[in-house]
């Protein structure tokens, strides 16, 4: 029974493990719906969360579409392919440790209505200093 367990559990793929084990859970401000919390990201905060030494993790089935819009955009990407399929973004290895589709001169997503989910679920546990993370 152990074994079989395991073997379930090992071949969901991430998302599905996601849905069964791992339910997302906003931490967005209460109060705040997805269109003023971005546009507080754009305008105040110019997308913090996309700067810096951090690691954007994409699931199997985002990958190819992050590259192909990378390359439309003429925008560089260095993706790392992880185990599972998916793989990471690695902002320090992108031009101003940002991420690659952040808008240095606007803080505007250039993929914004195309962006990976972990973009579209942040906040996805709260997070200090963020203007639309719950406390």
């Amino acid at each position: 029974l152990v074994n079989q367990h395991r073997f379930k559990f090992s071949s969901m793929d991430s998302s599905e493990m996601k849905q069964k084990n791992f339910p997302e859970r906003s931490h967005l401000k209460q109060g705040l719906t997805r269109e003023v919390a971005h546009i507080i990201c754009m305008n105040q905060c110019k997308g913090q969360c996309c700067r810096g030494p951090l690691i954007l993790r994409l699931e199997q089935t985002e990958v190819a579409g992050f590259k192909t819009l990378g390359r439309s955009l003429g925008i560089e990407t260095h993706v790392s392919p992880s185990l599972d399929g998916g793989a990471w973004v690695k902002f320090t290895e992108h031009t101003g440790e940002h991420c690659p589709m952040l808008d240095p001169n606007t803080s505007e997503c250039r993929i914004y209505s195309n962006r990976p989910g972990r973009c579209r679920s942040f906040p996805e546990k709260p997070t200090p200093g963020c203007m639309i993370s719950s406390d």
